[in-house]
């Protein structure tokens, strides 16, 4: 999940539900692809329907963000989970952490595989890069669901340029700050996977967090130009407010909204028998 962590108070609420160590999937399941220079780990799962990718939040992986949900669709769907360069078992490089290069690695990953048109499913950070998955390969996504996407950070605009502006130092106190108000399970899931170790870990969250400090996730013009079916989710206690939600919603050309009720960011952890339910009738639709 992208899990913003652009305030503190909003990050010490995020849903440990999330971080929830998955099953073992088992050694079959995963495997490595060449994608621009980086190795991006994959697992698959089931064989029928069309096939549905599944793209983590930030600090997270397929395996502890979807658990739930590969084991509801893989006995009726494809279903493939993508761990993004410098997440879960994907190892990291130099490059920054973007959006847009997320979304080109899973184009990628798609063709490679030779999917076809597929049904893609993003959370936090992985429903901005549905988007930009769907605004820049329409000709790969046959439905799109988002849930905790955003537009923009949740910042006023001065904050948004202090923060922008931090120099190493001052983003190393940030960062300790808020590990403190973290829940250990997203350090501990971290360091038990990724082929970086452990002591990586303060790099990548500070990655995580330059991520987060972009002004403009997709503007107005990108978001009303993706032609797929979008359904947008947030939970009535999300990172972002109902009105932001609402209006990327307002700001597709064919969308639908759902708000689950008594939710914060964890969607999926944390109401997985109704949020599956909805997502199975949007991409079940001809």
């Amino acid at each position: 999940m992208r899990a913003c962590f652009l305030a503190t108070v909003v990050v010490a609420s995020l849903c440990t539900s999330l971080a929830a160590t998955a099953a073992d999937p088992g050694p079959a399941a995963g495997r490595y692809l060449d994608i621009h220079g980086s190795k991006i780990y994959v697992e698959t799962f089931g064989s029928g329907g069309v096939p549905v990718v599944f793209l983590h939040g930030g600090v997270h992986n397929f395996d502890n963000t979807f658990s739930r949900q590969r084991d509801d669709f893989s006995p009726s769907r494809k279903v493939i989970g993508i761990d993004q360069r410098g997440h879960g078992h994907s190892a990291d490089d130099a490059r920054p952490f973007s959006y847009a290069d997320m979304a080109e690695d899973t184009a990628a990953v798609i063709r490679q595989l030779g999917l076809g048109p597929v049904d893609v499913v993003g959370h936090s950070d992985g429903g901005d890069v549905g988007l930009k998955l769907a605004r820049a390969h329409p000709e790969l996504v046959r439905r799109l669901v988002v849930s905790g996407a955003n537009l923009r950070p949740d910042l006023p605009a001065d904050e948004l340029k202090r923060r922008a502006a931090w120099s190493p130092d001052e983003l190393d106190v940030f960062l300790r700050k808020l590990e403190l108000k973290m829940p250990p399970s997203f350090r501990t899931d971290y360091a038990a996977v990724s082929p970086d170790g452990p002591e990586h870990w303060r790099t990548h969250l500070a990655k995580s967090c330059r991520l987060w400090l972009m002004p403009v996730v997709i503007d107005a013009a990108d978001l009303k130009a993706i032609q797929a079916p979008v359904l947008v989710i947030a939970g009535d206690n999300d990172f972002y407010s109902v009105e932001q939600t609402t209006e990327l919603f307002r700001g597709l050309s064919k969308a639908q909204l759902f708000i689950v009720p008594g939710t914060g960011h964890g969607t999926f952890g944390d109401r997985p028998e109704l949020v599956d339910l909805a997502v199975r009738e949007f991409l079940d639709k001809p």
